[in-house]
């Protein structure tokens, strides 16, 4: 099991806006609580602008079900809220313990190295990054998106440093499509150029958003520690650049 922070940045006059929504809130907070899966959940003070709640779960799905359900984000008591995993070392709940005779100096102790497979990557050098975002659309406009994804996003990326290409992924779900866009970057500094300061948050310009019925706030990052008989991503690209507005 995975940590996960759930933020919440609060509207103007939150703690009068959230009156009318904190039974409800409460209540849904402390089923989530009673299944194992939110751990700790609170408003931060001084002043009281936002909250932060610790989920554990298999993935960042847990925490962001609960929001978009949350009846402080539909009510509008939160006008913007995202996930961020947190890799825990220290307490008796932390998923990846590390003691000090443990630590050693590693940079990253989150898995053994004999459970990751890094026989694609150049010694020294880190793995790639893989982004994922999901978005859904209706039938009827699924297919705009795509064009609009294919020929106007993912063209404009090459123009970004470090950008390595991309994948859409679909498939039909109850109501829609569900689209699953995957880029591909040489480390975490590339996708902070195109993602900005905080890599976490989704990046969908206004022609995108138009045409999606529901989209992902937060994007995942994923280390690609081996790639077996997979094709190369759509688009492989290596130029220097600056980060235009674009879409996940």
């Amino acid at each position: 099991m995975t940590h996960y922070l759930l933020f919440y940045e609060a509207a103007d006059d939150y703690v009068a806006k959230r009156a009318k929504f904190r039974n409800a809130h409460l209540a849904k907070a402390w089923r989530a609580s009673q299944r194992g899966e939110l751990l700790l959940a609170g408003a931060l003070a001084h002043p009281i602008d936002g909250a932060v709640l610790l989920f554990k779960g298999d993935s960042p799905a847990v925490a962001e079900d609960f929001a978009r359900a949350d009846p402080y984000v539909t009510g509008g008591a939160v006008t913007r809220w995202y996930v961020r995993e947190w890799t825990t070392v220290v307490g008796d709940q932390a998923s990846t313990p590390v003691t000090p005779d443990r630590a050693g100096g590693e940079r990253n102790s989150v898995a053994p190295t004999s459970a990751v497979d890094n026989s694609n990557t150049p010694a020294g050098e880190r793995p790639p990054i893989l982004r994922m975002w999901r978005g859904r659309a209706s039938v009827e406009k699924a297919g705009d998106y795509l064009r609009h994804v294919t020929q106007k996003v993912f063209p404009q990326l090459e123009s970004i440093a470090g950008y390595r290409g991309a994948q859409v992924l679909r498939r039909s779900v109850s109501g829609g499509i569900e689209l699953l866009v995957l880029t591909l970057w040489e480390s975490m500094d590339a996708v902070r150029r195109f993602a900005g300061a905080q890599p976490e948050k989704a990046v969908v310009e206004p022609a995108a958003r138009a045409l999606l019925s529901d989209h992902d706030e937060t994007a995942v990052h994923f280390e690609v520690v081996h790639s077996s008989g997979m094709p190369p991503p759509s688009n492989e690209f290596e130029a220097a650049g600056t980060r235009p507005p674009l879409t996940d």
